[in-house]
């Protein structure tokens, strides 16, 4: 397994891991190589290029080849990233490992999703995944061959090693998911005692404090649930983390040690506020920490307006010059005791809703710019709207913010959330443009402009 990410957008250890233990029907050598691109790259000849200055030894040194194919034995994957979300992804085989351009399709739409939400470290996993369970697959594993009874004992145990590689990338989820669980409840059990404490000084009359005191009273029982749960993870076979059940469990229990993190940070903060500890400015300062977060990456975001959504963009400029002021105003007020801590998070979460507007506005502007058709309308607002309900579950943000904790997951629109589910949402509708206008399979073969005469299989495609 080789990764050579001139990009820098790959993480080469998670590669290696999940790559590494896939089972192909034979032997195979993967590299991965990723690079900056624009749209008009062969990436065909580039990859090409590539091979001949860094490594010539993924070309067939065989004398009868003439170095015309690549090396017996090689699968190469190339990306090549244009933008956020776009660009190119290419497959090439050595000659003992070809495939048909319609099985080439599949390998690479297996990764389009996750190119197209600009997860390139997944989406190498799921063409190399897929491209272990195509090729050289034995006749008996074709799709639709259908044998005599004697053969359809083999067909399904052929079946079951199509699926290691399949089972590999599980194993490797579920082992990401319990470590980031470990990691969160261990944070938990550390600051257990200044919780039990914080939470028995939260004020009474509060509407936020008993928000917290609400979620405080199952903190124990969910505490020792994940404690329990953990264990259990941690001693579950090689063959129960390879099932799609137990990445499911491995995950829960992530998310549910991640949502007592960051609920016991809220309560450590929530009590510094309220009773004014020593510490109150640093929790104040992690109240206000998500909103100044969104309005700095603001000027990235309306820098990219579609031409006629000015007046959009400029709705969520200026609400950020207001926003910084008012945020000031509002730490003022509260470190001179002008308003209380209850009056100071209400303050807050209005802004926060407001921005909420303000970003459901320039996506209704931004889309209307750029859709074509109804149909294109609907594909982007789906795309966001993915995109905000997937930001919402995937838990509380740990660092002490109580309105992160005691809101509804979807009451504040992050921009982050935003930016992913624009981009998906255009990346979808230019792959639909691309599909419309395209007769072909969408792969694109020949080493042009420097190839010469070579004649390797394989190809590229766009996403």
């Amino acid at each position: 397994m080789e990764v050579y990410d001139t990009a820098g957008v790959l993480n080469e250890q998670k590669l290696q891991d999940v790559i590494g233990e896939l089972d192909f029907h034979e032997p195979t050598k993967v590299a991965v190589y990723s690079r900056d691109g624009e749209y008009s790259d062969n990436i065909n000849t580039e990859t090409l290029l590539f091979a001949k200055d860094s490594h010539p030894e993924w070309i067939s040194s065989d004398p009868e080849d003439y170095g015309d194919y690549w090396s017996d034995g090689y699968f190469i994957i190339t990306l090549s990233v244009e933008d956020a979300g776009s660009g190119q992804i290419g497959t090439y085989f050595g000659e003992d490992r070809k495939v048909t351009e319609g099985q080439m399709q599949k390998i690479h739409e297996a990764g389009y999703d996750n190119f197209r939400a600009a997860r390139w470290t997944d989406g190498i996993i799921d063409v190399a995944t897929a491209g272990a369970g195509i090729i050289n697959r034995p006749w008996y594993l074709q799709p639709g061959m259908w044998i005599f009874g004697a053969v359809v004992a083999l067909v399904g145990g052929g079946t079951a090693l199509g699926i290691f590689g399949a089972r590999a990338s599980r194993r490797s989820k579920f082992a990401e998911h319990l470590a980031q669980g470990q990691k969160h409840l261990s944070n938990v059990t550390m600051d257990l005692e200044s919780t039990e404490l914080s939470a028995r000084t939260l004020p009474t009359g509060s509407r936020h404090a008993a928000d917290l005191e609400r979620r405080f009273a199952d903190f124990m029982t969910k505490y020792r649930e994940s404690f329990t749960k953990q264990q259990e993870l941690e001693a579950a076979t090689k063959k129960e983390r390879g099932t799609s059940a137990g990445v499911q469990s491995s995950k829960n229990f992530s998310l549910t040690a991640q949502n007592l993190d960051a609920t016991d940070d809220a309560i450590i903060a929530a009590a510094a506020l309220y009773t004014r500890s020593s510490t109150w400015e640093d929790a104040w300062r992690a109240q206000i920490a998500p909103l100044l977060e969104d309005l700095k990456a603001l000027p990235e975001l309306t820098a990219e307006a579609e031409e006629g959504t000015q007046g959009a963009a400029a709705a969520l400029d200026s609400f950020a010059a207001d926003a910084s002021s008012e945020i000031e105003r509002i730490g003022t007020d509260l470190k001179a005791e002008n308003i209380d801590v209850d009056s100071a998070l209400d303050r807050l979460t209005e802004l926060r809703k407001l921005l909420t507007e303000r970003l459901d506005a320039f996506a209704t502007a931004q889309i209307e710019a750029y859709a074509e058709s109804e149909e294109e309308k609907r594909d982007m607002q789906e795309a966001l709207r993915n995109e905000r309900t997937k930001y919402s579950n995937r838990g509380y943000r740990s660092g002490g913010s109580i309105l992160d904790v005691t809101s509804p997951g979807e009451l504040f629109w992050r921009v982050q959330s935003f930016n992913t589910g624009y981009h998906a949402g255009v990346n979808s509708v230019t792959s639909s443009r691309q599909a419309a206008s395209s007769t072909s399979s969408g792969i694109s073969s020949g080493y042009s402009g420097g190839g010469g005469s070579f004649s390797g299989s394989g190809g590229s495609s766009r996403f």
